[in-house]
This record gives C-alpha cells, sequence and structure tokens, in this order.
C-alpha cells in the first residue's frame, strides 16, 4: 500500500497525459513527468511499477479517445462520413495521441483490421449505403487510408485544410468507390457541399 502522499494515480496519468499532448510520447520520461507534477520521481513510483506502465496508460487513454471521436454525430453529416471528419479532426487536435497511436512502430498490428473500430465503421456505413459485408470491409479500408493520409499531415502540420476542403474531398473519393462498387443510394450525395 502506497504512503499517504498529496498525488494519486490518476494526477500522476493526468499529468503524462498533458506532458505527452505538449511533447510527445518520448518526451515523457520519470524526470520529465515528476517536473511536469511538481515533486520527486518516487511517488510515481508508488503508484506504477515502471514508466513502461505510465505510457501503457497514456496509450490506453488516447484509444478511448479517438473512440469517441469516432463515434459523435455532425449536424447535417450522414454517420459514415462523420467518422472520417472526426478521425481527422481528432489528428488536428489530438496531434502528439495521434502520431503516438498511429505514426509509431507497432509491429504486428493492423489498425485498418482493428475489431475495435472496423465493425463499427462499416456499420455506419451500411446505415445509409447498402453493400455486402466484403465490400463494405474494402470500402472502409480504402477510406481510412485517404482519411489517414489527410490526418497524418495535419497531424505533422505538412499541410493545412480547411473543413470545407477535407468534407469535399471525403465525398469526392467516397462517390468514386461507391460508383466503383455499384453501391445503392450513390445518387443521394450531392456533388458539393456537406452531406456525403
Amino acid at each position: 500500500m502506497p504512503p499517504k502522499a498529496r498525488l494519486s494515480r490518476q494526477t500522476i496519468l493526468e499529468g503524462a497525459i498533458i506532458l505527452t499532448e505538449q511533447e510527445g510520447i518520448d518526451a515523457l520520461t520519470a524526470k520529465s513527468l515528476a517536473q511536469q507534477l511538481h515533486c520527486s520521481t518516487q511517488p510515481i513510483f508508488w503508484y506504477y511499477d515502471s514508466l513502461d506502465e505510465v505510457r501503457q496508460d497514456v496509450e490506453q487513454y488516447a484509444q478511448n479517445l479517438v473512440e469517441s471521436y469516432l463515434k459523435q454525430t455532425i449536424e447535417g453529416e450522414p454517420p459514415y462520413k462523420a467518422v472520417g471528419i472526426n478521425y481527422i479532426r481528432f489528428a488536428d487536435e489530438h496531434k502528439h495521441l495521434f502520431r503516438m497511436l498511429y505514426m509509431s512502430d507497432k509491429s504486428g498490428q493492423d489498425i485498418l483490421n482493428t475489431e475495435q473500430n472496423l465493425p463499427f465503421i462499416a456499420k455506419a456505413l451500411n446505415s445509409q449505403y447498402k453493400a455486402d459485408e466484403h465490400t463494405s470491409r474494402r470500402i472502409v479500408k480504402e477510406m481510412w487510408l485517404f482519411a489517414h493520409g489527410i490526418a497524418t499531415m495535419l497531424a505533422t502540420s505538412t499541410a493545412q485544410f480547411t473543413k470545407q476542403e477535407v468534407s469535399q474531398m471525403l465525398t469526392d473519393v467516397f462517390r468514386g468507390l461507391l460508383a466503383n462498387n455499384s453501391c445503392d443510394n450513390i445518387n443521394t450525395i450531392p456533388n458539393k457541399g456537406g452531406t456525403q
């Protein structure tokens, strides 16, 4: 049982999240975290066995956050398009968390096939456009690759796009994928503007 202290495990995690958001996961060391918390390194290890355990909690926080982004609705946008917009928005608003989750070495992991997000995204697609499971999964993967490219550029500040530009690009690519796969309801997507 850790000794009484003004810090808690939650306070330590919050400090680690702030540090990661500001400087990136590579900046998260015992020394930098202690400085962020205005304490010595000792209280950190009352609650955590190692710095890797702190990093795992930060990564879990980021994963939960991106999942909450993906499930947010956007007024005037169909659910599937909202997923793409929100993924890109997460990258723009939480650059270092995005880079930690999707731009670091994840040997053996395939983010396109994650069972946490793929079924939800495929369901969002099928809520408006009828496609068999194989087709919907292929469309999801190809759209995610496109959205990921935009997100990566925003997360690394190598390009800037307005919300309108992002919306139009997603619509254009999505229309092409639907047409290529002969999906129903393609004519419900306007050539320009907000809905896809």
